[in-house]
This record gives structure tokens, sequence and C-alpha cells, in this order.
């Protein structure tokens, strides 16, 4: 049985076709008629992403919320299916609606995206387009994982780790070390004592005592 469909949520009131015609002029596409006027600045924002190394990049600002919100992420996706975005041919769509936003790339990591999503205060501020889409821009793009602090707290678990498997491998040993002194005693005690039985006492034909050796 071959993977199983991921299904999608992608706004059905959204034209499609006409959404990518959109985004083929300038890169921006802007549906929500409170946010028309900022256009220009977007198109600006979209220029400086691209000349700063975000290649292809492209702002979609829809005219409302939609549930479920992974359908601003679905969106961004069903755009780069149409597109043939890959590796080779990069593209990373940002997608915001009045409360949502969603990042798709095949350029960013996903790091990255989720860290652009954030902001440098941990929110977009959607309801100013162009900030958003610039902060967006800005915090993807200077994101790094930190690998070393990755690093060294690895290095301190695997530490920490190999310390206690010693610790318990040393118990286990004195407590079979224990179990067996616990099971030799009483195989000396024995010893012992048949050692003690092997001497009988003889009366001597002068009256007096002597010891008879088994032997």
């Amino acid at each position: 049985m071959g993977p199983l469909p991921i299904l999608t949520e992608v706004p059905t009131d959204v034209d499609l076709s006409a959404l990518q015609a959109d985004l083929a002029t300038d890169g921006v596409a802007v549906l929500n008629p409170a946010h028309a006027d900022s256009v220009p600045q977007l198109v600006q924002v979209v220029k400086d992403a691209r000349a700063n190394g975000i290649e292809n990049f492209q702002v979609v600002v829809l005219a409302h919320d939609y549930n479920p919100d992974t359908s601003l992420r679905d969106l961004g996706t069903e755009l780069g299916r149409q597109m043939n975005a890959d590796a080779d041919h990069p593209l990373t769509v940002l997608v915001m609606s009045p409360s949502q936003v969603a990042g798709y790339s095949t350029q960013l990591s996903r790091f990255q995206i989720e860290k652009g999503q954030d902001g440098y205060t941990g929110r977009l501020a959607l309801n100013n387009p162009p900030k958003a889409a610039e902060d967006f821009a800005t915090v993807a793009n200077d994101a790094t994982f930190p690998w070393t602090g990755f690093t060294v707290g690895l290095v301190l678990v695997v530490a920490a780790l190999a310390g206690w498997a010693r610790v318990v491998t040393r118990r286990r040993s004195r407590a079979v070390d224990a179990a067996r002194r616990a099971a030799a005693a009483p195989v000396a005690a024995t010893v012992g004592a048949e050692s003690s039985d092997s001497t009988v006492p003889t009366t001597e034909e002068n009256g007096g005592s002597a010891v008879r050796s088994n032997e």
C-alpha cells in the first residue's frame, strides 16, 4: 500500500489562478481591501528581501481568517506545488490574514520560518502587513539554529548517562559479590564442622586418653 495522501485545507474562496497572476507581477497579492494602499510598501519589502538573499519571496494578504488556521500554510504549499518550487527553484511565500500567519519555503528551514513568524516580539504586527512582512524576512533570514548550545547540551546529557551507567554497574557488581559471599558462608561452616568431627577420642590401656586419627 502506498503512502497516505496528505489532506489539505486550501481556502476555497481564493482563486489560485488569479492569485498566481497577481504574484507574478510584483510578488505581492493583497486580497484585503483594508490594506490595498499597502501594496507599494509591500513591493519594496519583497524587493529588499530578495536582495538580501530570500529568493523569489512573495507575500499574500488575505481578507479574513480561516478555520483551520493551517489553511494559510496549505495555501502556500499549494502555490509552491503549482509553481514547481523546489531546491533548484526556490520559493518563499508569507501568507497573512487579519490574525493568522504562515510561511512556506523551499529555501528557508522550518526553524527559520517559525522564527520569522514570531518576528521580534513573538508575534508579527499583522495589522500592518508591510511591517509584518519586513520583520518576517529579516528575522527568518538572520535566524540560525543554535548548534553550539545544542551540541554542548547533548554532550552533557551523554556524560550524565555514562556516569549513571557506571554507578548502576558498580552497584550491581557489589550486589553480585555480596550474594556470592553470602552463598559461600554456609559452605565454609559445613566444612569446618566436618573437620571437627574427624577427630575421635580413644581410651589408652593405662587409663589415659589419646586421640586416634581417622587416617
